[in-house]
């Protein structure tokens, strides 16, 4: 698929390149109607330049990566139900249009997601041993929350946010059996790129998860799923990726669910034991508090 052979050799395009590169992966359904020379006039390339970035992602030319351009966006048309634009349209403001726009760029994730790829990586969570969920910035939150959904069937699953002594730390002994999960949002997820880099190089499994094609993950990853974010603003959004990650935790927990609710029946037992039966109410926490200033 276009989108995922884009995401794979995007650190090794050309300025030129990532410019055809990035207006097809925002603009696809405009990219669709467009020949060669049109798309080469628009972003102010030649149209061999055009040419070579096709080839340079593995299609004979232009007209074979035009075709799966087209092909997408009837698929597209043929599944499409109320129309979003018309939903952006009646945003009663800011905050309702940026939801909408999430909602939009959920939807996307769904369709561009191949089947395929959603299994591999439910297979490699499924069989590894250890998890290592790599992240950093706005991510580390997300791959925080993950780890302690999968502790509950997967008691050794990590989330490693904090950088390059951590990562060392954890990962000094890794293994085919275990699984380095990247997620990233931007380009700037340095250390998660490097964490599957090595992990690669330990013969241990890799995942990547990420939102824009810029990020290093794309490069590097053994199994990649890429969702869209927020194409207007400065922030990409979280939404596609956490309801990603997720939908992932949540089917492992579904396909295991007599371990679950062993696990989930060990854990009240050791709460209500470690809390003497009941939680603090408000008062004693803030009776506490005060005994502290």
């Amino acid at each position: 698929m276009f989108r995922e052979r884009i995401t794979r050799n995007y650190q090794s395009l050309s300025p030129s390149f990532k410019k055809i590169a990035d207006f097809i992966l925002t603009s696809h359904q405009r990219v669709a109607f467009l020949s060669a020379s049109r798309l080469a006039k628009h972003l102010g390339v030649d149209v061999a330049t055009v040419t070579r970035f096709a080839q340079q992602l593995g299609y004979d030319g232009y007209t074979q990566l035009i075709r799966e351009i087209q092909e997408k966006v009837l698929e597209e048309m043929r599944e499409a139900r109320a129309p979003v634009t018309s939903r952006l349209d009646a945003a009663e403001g800011p905050f309702a249009l940026t939801l909408w726009r999430d909602w939009a760029n959920l939807e996307k994730t769904i369709k561009n997601i191949p089947p395929d790829q959603a299994e591999a990586a439910m297979e490699a969570l499924r069989s590894a041993d250890r998890i290592y969920l790599v992240s950093e910035g706005a991510g580390a939150g997300l791959a925080i929350a993950i780890a302690a959904y999968l502790n509950m069937i997967k008691p050794e699953a990590y989330a490693l946010v904090k950088g390059p002594f951590d990562l060392a730390l954890a990962l000094k002994d890794l293994g085919p059996d275990d699984l380095v999960v990247g997620i990233g949002f931007t380009a700037y997820a340095y250390a998660a790129s490097k964490a599957l880099e090595y992990a690669q190089k330990a013969g241990a499994k890799s995942l990547g998860i990420i939102s824009q094609a810029d990020c290093p993950i794309g490069a590097v990853a053994d199994i990649l799923i890429s969702c869209s974010a927020t194409e207007e603003g400065y922030l990409p959004s979280m939404t596609g990726i956490g309801a990603i990650l997720f939908s992932l935790v949540y089917t492992l927990l579904l396909e295991d669910s007599e371990k679950y609710n062993e696990a989930l029946m060990q854990f009240q037992d050791a709460y209500t034991d470690l809390t003497a039966g009941t939680a603090r109410g408000e008062e004693e926490v803030v009776d506490d508090l005060i005994k502290h200033f």
